[in-house]
């Protein structure tokens, strides 16, 4: 059996406890039935007829008894029981209207208004009308139950199946539940009972199908409270868990994609977004798929325009500048308020806002203080820093009077600035330039004095107002200027300590002999690295160093260069290696030197080369060439050594000559030693290649005998016996 429900039957005649208004057809007679209505706590009873009521039903009663037509009783009231589904509320009786007592107009004759029946009467008699009333009988269609009217308590089994049916193909809720209700109360041992428990199955069915159809439109809460509503113990409540458990899958699933291709537009990963949000295409719901997935890319299409904007004023962004800032800054505010960049959009343009603000302090702080007024005012009010603006323009004032640079501009600034209360939001910036203006006040106060210490240019006053200006840290913004202040007192100290040791050192350089340039250069000598006048003394002391070596070593060269053009090469070099490594002249020197061995190594080459040569015999020629090739090539001797090798080459050749007579491979290698560049090269080179030539012959090619013809047959005559085995070769 199905559970039922308390629940008021639709098709019941339900209102509120009033007096009902009669229906039409009986609305006009006295004495119809009463309604009834349901909720009242007890039944009313018709109330009891009046006098004039009953005379007026009697007069009606005599008037039909004249037409020979039976009286129609008064019908009687319908009491509706409640059914074991409906809950326990009472029918109630309305009691009929009961309208005022109309005076009777006068009646006719009896017979004369019986008249008209008679007639028709004796019109159907006639066979035509016979005709008539069996045609009309027998094309009449019986007329079907009105479900809505009837009485349940007395209804039949299949008159409620019939009214079931009807409600459950309307394919509501309401009317499935119906239909479930009026079948409820059939015993589970009813005759049709299969047929109900087919009908019910089905019906529970369409429940889940009209589910699934609002789940399919993108009403979840909708389906599952449909769903729900399916009766137990049917075929179809097995599947309701699961179904529900599967929509809810689906629409998490739904919902997660769509988030995560939210968060890719907020990241601006669009191309990545743009494949996310095609899987909602196969989630298995109509309503994501069509209609949440054109939503999802219409957002896509326009976070894409979004997109290129931020890009486009990012680039802006980067060209830097104040002009490319706010244009930057405009094409983001066309970004609009719905689009899911719009908090990106809002972040650039704050970034851009405040990377202003940075321009303008920067512009502020080299003392442009205008400048730096009208590009704070430039910032659109969209960037939320007007607050920030309005200190901004009072600090940029307050440096007018610290421009001045001077203790009483700088105590004119700070005053100004203190303005910007503790709650302001550039409250802290002012703080800053109040202690830096503070700073700047008691440095100054400190290089004054040193100012006016070193103004006597006496090494105590200098040092007193170095010590002084030491005070000043080099973080503060005047800690360069005292650095600065330092180094040049300090300089100055130096200059007045060095300055004798260098004008006595020119003074002895004005002797002008060695041991006078000596001493000035060991008197400048004392100025160290990194004093004032370090420079200016090396210089000096270069000057008199090479005057000294000068005087000193230059005789000592001359006499080399003497030695060494009169051929004298050894003594020469022992000469000019006096001027020792450190000296001005020693690379000269050196050079010299090099230049002179070199000669004297190309003598010695000469020398050994000839005496080798002197034997005449093919080693010795060939030793000399190899020794007087030695020889270096830009050296002055070379001429003698190319003149001795091409006249031992020739030696050699005629040597070679003789030598083949009895040893032609020993005399290629003789010839093979033979240099290039002289006389007889090309010739030793022609007579190795003959001589090769004649050691090594080509291989002949092997003769191939011709196959004779036998329409020619030459008669050849040998001296003696031909050798068969020879080819024959005829010399052309």
């Amino acid at each position: 059996m199905i559970d039922r429900k308390p629940k008021q039957n639709r098709w019941l005649e339900l209102r509120s406890p009033k007096v009902a208004t009669p229906p039409p057809a009986i609305s006009n007679r006295v004495g119809s039935p009463p309604k009834l209505v349901r909720g009242s706590s007890e039944s009313i009873q018709p109330e009891r007829k009046s006098r004039k009521e009953r005379l007026k039903e009697l007069r009606m009663l005599l008037e039909s008894e004249s037409m020979n037509q039976p009286p129609s009783p008064p019908p009687e009231p319908e009491v509706v029981k409640p059914e074991p589904t409906v809950s326990s509320a009472l029918v109630t009786v309305v009691p009929p209207t009961v309208e005022p007592e109309t005076p009777s107009p006068k009646r006719n004759n009896p017979i004369m208004a019986s008249l008209p029946v008679l007639g028709l009467l004796l019109v159907l008699a006639t066979p035509p009308g016979v005709a008539y009333v069996a045609s009309t009988l027998l094309l009449r269609s019986p007329s079907l139950p009105n479900c809505p009217k009837i009485f349940w308590p007395l209804a039949s089994a299949s008159l409620r199946l019939y009214c079931a049916e009807m409600a459950a193909s309307k394919k509501t809720l309401d009317d499935f539940l119906l239909a479930f209700e009026l079948v409820s109360v059939l015993s589970e041992d009813h005759p049709l009972r299969p047929e109900i428990n087919r009908h019910i199955d089905q019906w529970s069915m369409g429940i889940l199908n009209l589910a699934e159809s609002k789940f399919q439109a993108g009403e979840l809460s909708e389906a599952i409270r449909i769903a729900k509503k399916t009766p137990p113990q049917t075929s179809a409540s097995a599947t309701v868990e699961q179904q529900i458990k599967q929509w809810q899958e689906i629409w998490k699933r739904a919902e997660g994609i769509y988030r995560k291709v939210e968060d890719l537009m907020r990241r601006e990963e669009l191309n990545l977004a743009f494949r996310e949000a095609t899987q909602l295409l196969n989630v298995g719901n109509n309503y994501w798929e069509t209609v949440r997935y054109q939503k999802l890319t219409d957002l896509l299409h326009i976070a894409r325009e979004d997109s290129q904007k931020l890009a486009e004023a990012r680039s802006l962004a980067n060209q830097g500048g104040v002009n490319n800032l706010l244009l930057a800054i405009k094409k983001l505010e066309e970004i609009s308020d719905d689009s899911y960049l719009q908090d990106q959009a809002k972040k650039e343009v704050s970034a851009l806002s405040k990377s202003m603000m940075t321009i303008a302090e920067d512009i502020l702080n080299q003392g442009q203080w205008q400048e730096a007024i009208a590009t704070v005012n430039k910032i659109p009010s969209s960037a939320n820093l007007t607050e920030e603006v309005k200190d901004f323009i009072v600090l940029a004032r307050a440096h007018v009077p610290a421009l001045l640079d001077t203790p009483e501009g700088l105590t004119d600034a700070i005053a100004q600035a203190g303005t910007i209360e503790r709650n302001r939001p550039l409250y802290w910036k002012a703080q800053q330039y109040i202690r830096g203006w503070q700073q700047e006040i008691a440095d100054l106060t400190i290089m004054n004095e040193a100012s006016r210490l070193a103004r006597s240019q006496t090494i105590p006053d200098l040092r007193a107002a170095i010590a002084k200006l030491q005070l000043i840290p080099v973080s503060h913004s005047r800690g360069s200027e005292a650095r600065k202040n330092i180094s040049q007192w300090n300089q100055k100290i130096e200059e007045i300590e060095d300055r004798p040791n260098l004008d006595m050192a020119e003074k002895l350089a004005s002797f002008g002999d060695v041991d006078s340039l000596k001493a000035a250069v060991e008197r400048a000598s004392q100025i160290g690295r990194g004093r004032a006048l370090y420079d200016e003394a090396q210089e000096r002391i270069n000057e008199w160093r090479v005057r000294s070596e000068r005087l000193e070593f230059q005789p000592v060269l001359d006499r080399a260069q003497e030695l060494a053009a009169q051929g004298d090469f050894a003594n020469a070099i022992a000469v000019a290696e006096q001027i020792r490594p450190g000296l001005l002249m020693y690379e000269q020197a050196r050079a010299d030197i090099n230049q002179w061995r070199s000669q004297l190594q190309d003598i010695q080459n000469l020398q050994n080369a000839e005496t080798s040569a002197i034997p005449g015999t093919i080693d010795g020629l060939i030793r000399g060439i190899q020794l007087a090739d030695r020889v270096s090539p830009s050296g002055s001797w070379r001429w003698r050594a190319d003149q001795l090798i091409n006249d031992w080459s020739q030696t050699l050749f005629t040597r070679g000559l003789d030598q083949a007579i009895y040893d032609i491979p020993g005399a290629i290698e003789t010839l093979k030693m033979i240099p290039p560049g002289t006389s007889v090269y090309n010739s030793a080179q022609a007579q190795i290649s003959d001589w090769q030539s004649w050691l090594n012959p080509p291989t002949p090619v092997p003769y191939e005998q011709p196959t004779p013809t036998r329409s020619v047959s030459p008669t050849i005559e040998f001296d003696q016996p031909p050798d068969l085995n020879k080819p024959i070769r005829s010399d052309n």
